[in-house]
């Protein structure tokens, strides 16, 4: 397993409020996260880094394990970071509604499982044709599934960055959880929406189709800015 991240504060913006975390144990555990944070200048980049903090504390505890529930921690590392961005939330009027995508996934030998929550994204490429295995949460998709919007109207939508489930933003969060059986040669992508909203599935493509995993990142990031992206950029990069 080969893994690469890398995040960027795009075009536009002041601040990063993204945040990845990525890596293997020494169980041979393989993980790779990312969140984009929300609700205002410093409570998106709270939320977001509280969440990642959460996550690989929790697994770095089991660095060594050979038997422990890794869907368990996970979900109960993002089930307190949940509370502590909530509550903090609660407490000071400048981080009210703060919260945080996350988009990520655990491998265990070949079975993937992908956590979700927001409109950040977990693609698998496989042979040459990108699947994207996450469904975003958002109210451009509600549109778009009860056939409200076209495909290309909501690529503009004006609503597009409304979001309908994250970290933080309600006392319970909801999660997505899906497994995977991964063949040899795919190659997984989590990212957030700053490099979805700018990149194309064909472009996307073309770059995670080259051999060096650990530039992957840095290009799909370059064809961001270059396509002018005006969010934050985030990629993580698995390749089996």
């Amino acid at each position: 397993m080969k893994i690469s991240g890398t995040t960027d504060i795009g075009n536009r913006r002041s601040e990063n409020q993204d945040k990845y975390i990525a890596g293997r144990l020494l169980n041979s555990v393989s993980f790779g996260f990312v969140c984009d944070g929300m609700g205002g200048v410093k409570g998106g980049e709270i939320a977001s880094h509280t969440v990642a903090k959460y996550i690989e504390d929790a697994l770095f505890v089991h660095n060594e394990d050979k038997i422990f529930n890794v869907e368990k921690t996970i979900l109960s590392a993002i089930e307190d970071a949940n509370s502590y961005i909530y509550n903090l939330g609660n407490k000071k009027n400048e981080y009210r509604g703060m919260g945080t995508t996350i988009a990520g996934v655990t491998i265990i030998g070949n079975q993937c499982t992908v956590y979700h929550a927001g409109d950040s994204r977990v693609y698998i490429l496989r042979n040459g044709k990108l699947a994207l295995v996450t469904k975003d949460h958002s109210v451009v998709q509600e549109l778009l599934e009860h056939n409200k919007i076209s495909a290309n109207e909501a690529r503009n939508h004006p609503r597009k960055n409304l979001i309908t489930r994250a970290v933080g933003v309600e006392k319970q969060v909801q999660l997505d959880i899906a497994e995977v059986e991964l063949a040899q040669g795919d190659v997984i992508l989590c990212t957030t929406d700053g490099l979805t909203n700018f990149v194309s599935p064909l472009e996307i493509i073309e770059i995670l189709s080259t051999d060096n995993v650990f530039s992957m990142p840095d290009k799909l990031i370059a064809k961001a800015l270059a396509n002018h992206a005006t969010d934050n950029i985030t990629a993580v990069v698995l390749s089996v």
